[in-house]
């Protein structure tokens, strides 16, 4: 907990909270997104900046999750509980969290395209990016995987991208949006995004 983000601070997000929902992008003040409604309760301001007592990394994976994930689980109990825990979180943790996520990248959305992978024709070539975690492993799945299946292409690309240049919250989404639409299913329980947001907070706690 900084001294910027007081209990009372708190009190008034779990507040908005309780009593919004939490749109896809910026929204307004009736109903804020994540970021928004952190910074309303902090300053009045609606803005998606993330704030100098948050986490970088926590702050751009809940921009880009919350976007992307069901509108019935951005506005959970579970998702609403754990919004508050995330804003004192500071930036001495980083490099750690960032693990977290790529983790959750390379062992969880990942490997839900692989029975589509063994299906077309790549299921070596994903299973091998998977367990090698590599832009070089990514690189040679997405190539087997442009032949066959578009969707499993782009998200080895997507993986590649996070490999390269660690900004693997906008790559996990691409990934998962490309499973859900190489799978024809909706894969978001699976993967369990707030899960990871949760793992990523809890970093650093006593």
């Amino acid at each position: 907990m900084t001294t910027l983000y007081t209990p009372e601070v708190r009190a008034k997000l779990e507040d908005y909270l309780s009593t919004h929902d939490l749109p896809y992008g910026l929204g307004d003040e009736e109903s804020a997104c994540s970021l928004a409604a952190i910074n309303l309760a902090l300053f009045g301001k609606l803005t998606d900046d993330i704030p100098v007592c948050m986490s970088e990394v926590l702050g751009r994976a809940t921009i880009a999750l919350q976007d992307s994930m069901p509108a019935d689980m951005r506005n959970s109990d579970r998702y609403k509980a754990w919004l508050p825990t995330a804003v004192g979180t500071g930036r001495n943790y980083e490099e750690e969290r960032l693990v977290v996520l790529l983790d959750w990248m390379w062992g969880t959305v990942l490997p839900q395209l692989q029975g589509l992978a063994d299906e077309k024709g790549f299921g070596k070539e994903w299973r091998r990016m998977c367990e090698e975690r590599t832009v070089e492993a990514a690189a040679r799945a997405a190539r087997a995987a442009a032949r066959a299946a578009d969707d499993a292409a782009r998200a080895a690309r997507a993986a590649a991208r996070a490999a390269e240049t660690a900004d693997a919250a906008y790559a996990a989404v691409s990934a998962v949006q490309a499973a859900r639409a190489a799978a024809h299913t909706n894969c978001w329980q699976k993967v369990d995004p707030i899960g990871v947001l949760e793992r990523m907070t809890k970093i650093g706690e006593d």
